[in-house]
């Protein structure tokens, strides 16, 4: 068993000390030592604590135009070896800034454009409906998982676009 504390990976219990040589710092079992051919194959199949379990960024227009509909994306993006739990209520909260508009400030698994082991993708179809920066706040809730651990996370979604003139009109 692999607990997570603050997002690493220590030991839990000592029968894994023999997968995870070195994790606790206790000297390498015989058979290890014997066996060294072994030892890589341990070592490949547990994630590097140290790395980051997932990515999520947003896509956006750096610009967009008032009036005229827009279109954002939320992707999570796990790192191998880790995984999405596509049985975690996923979830993407969104608060609209003023002159704005969005369709869905909430949105859950079954709103998902796409959500499978490999990543999450939520669309955010907005309109913009005065000129300025239009900051976009929000959190998006998901869980990447291990072969022995999930770890659920709530992380910050935010972004910003400039609404003006689309291509020098006149507005």
């Amino acid at each position: 068993e692999i607990l997570l504390v603050t997002g690493v990976q220590t030991c839990a219990l000592p029968i894994f000390s023999l997968a995870l040589a070195g994790c606790d710092g206790d000297a390498k079992p015989a058979s290890q030592a014997s066996t060294p051919t072994d030892a890589p194959v341990a070592a490949a199949a547990v994630a590097d604590p140290e790395a980051p379990r997932f990515e999520v960024h947003v896509e956006a227009p750096s610009k967009a135009a008032a009036g005229q509909e827009a279109l954002a994306k939320v992707h999570v993006e796990p790192h191998k070896p880790w995984h999405m739990n596509t049985e975690f209520p996923v979830a993407l909260r969104i608060k609209a800034p003023t002159g704005v508009t969005v369709e869905v400030l909430k949105q859950r698994k079954d709103d998902a454009e796409r959500f499978d082991d490999d990543g999450l993708v939520f669309a955010l179809p907005f309109t913009p409906t005065t000129d300025g920066p239009k900051t976009f706040a929000g959190e998006i809730d998901f869980a990447v998982c291990g072969d022995a651990a999930c770890a659920p996370e709530t992380i910050p979604v935010d972004f910003t676009i400039e609404v003006g003139c689309d291509s020098g009109a006149l507005c």
